[in-house]
């Protein structure tokens, strides 16, 4: 036994001098970075037909009626079918909604389409884009609008290597003949990749900021939390401020608009509901 331990302490010392050596030190658990998650980009993106934003878009009894704007995370439509969101989103009668989470012919959603049946059973205009290929389909964003699609972009964030890409997905709608700018978004769960989403986005509203732009989406953090704080001091205000929470641990969907459109909108209220583990925030703009 005395041989044996000595022989240990033997190879213990060497390694130790050979790390020494060498400027090295052993890996702590927390130091080694886990590999990016396995996931393919998709590119798929599919839109209602594009037109040009005219006042003949617009119909004719619409001049007195607000543009309802709102967003929700509809988990894939895992907590309630399609059917089913359709018939809560018809309850909300919302104009124009941003959608997060959202699956186009994965397995787990039974090969559905989910922003096309949506928009079928809506009678409205949809885009989708995709961010990743995901269980034999696809998962990303989606827009659905009652007024035409004038433009859309998918925009790629930058994000840290354990990460889910994430996207931004550029829309603009004509709402009663003049052009709405929004840019709905997921932000990732993990701080430093959000961080680095959150900086894109920055750029990409940078020189629209001033001249009507929304930022609707599930931002993965609270209010008082960096990235929000710093679209806001950035110029965009909250419309959901002092709204109740929109997931159970607090509010992590929002609505921000740049001054322009802050100064015709209403202050958002969030809609409860059980189709999804997300409620709904929807407000309204004096159009």
């Amino acid at each position: 036994m005395r041989v044996i331990a000595a022989a240990l302490l033997i190879v213990t010392s060497a390694l130790s001098v050979s790390l020494a050596r060498s400027g090295q030190e052993a890996p702590s658990p927390q130091a080694v970075r886990r590999p990016r998650i396995v996931t393919e980009l998709s590119e798929l993106l599919t839109h209602s037909p594009l037109e040009q934003c005219r006042k003949s878009n617009a119909r004719s009894s619409d001049g007195a009626k607000p543009v309802r704007i709102g967003t929700w995370n509809i988990r894939a439509a895992q907590s309630a079918p399609v059917d089913m969101l359709a018939a809560e989103i018809r309850a909300m009668q919302v104009d124009v909604l941003a959608l997060q989470e959202v699956d186009v012919r994965t397995r787990r959603g039974g090969f559905v389409d989910e922003p096309v049946e949506l928009a079928t059973a809506l009678g409205v205009n949809y885009v989708f884009a995709a961010s990743i290929k995901w269980d034999e389909g696809h998962y990303g964003l989606a827009v659905l609008s009652r007024w035409p699609l004038v433009g859309v972009e998918r925009h790629r964030l930058n994000s840290t290597p354990e990460a889910e890409p994430r996207i931004v997905l550029d829309v603009t709608v004509c709402a009663a003949g003049r052009p709405l700018h929004l840019i709905n978004t997921h932000a990732d769960r993990r701080t430093a990749s959000r961080a680095l989403g959150f900086a894109d986005i920055r750029q990409i509203v940078k020189s629209h900021l001033g001249r009507g732009i929304l930022v609707l989406g599930d931002l993965n953090e609270y209010p008082d939390a960096p990235g929000v704080r710093s679209l806001i001091d950035g110029g965009f205000v909250d419309l959901s401020a002092d709204s109740p929470p929109t997931v159970g641990t607090g509010r992590v969907d929002y609505l921000l608009a740049d001054p322009p459109l802050a100064r015709i909108a209403s202050t958002a209220r969030v809609w409860a509901t059980d189709k999804s583990d997300h409620h709904a925030v929807l407000a309204d703009l004096a159009w």
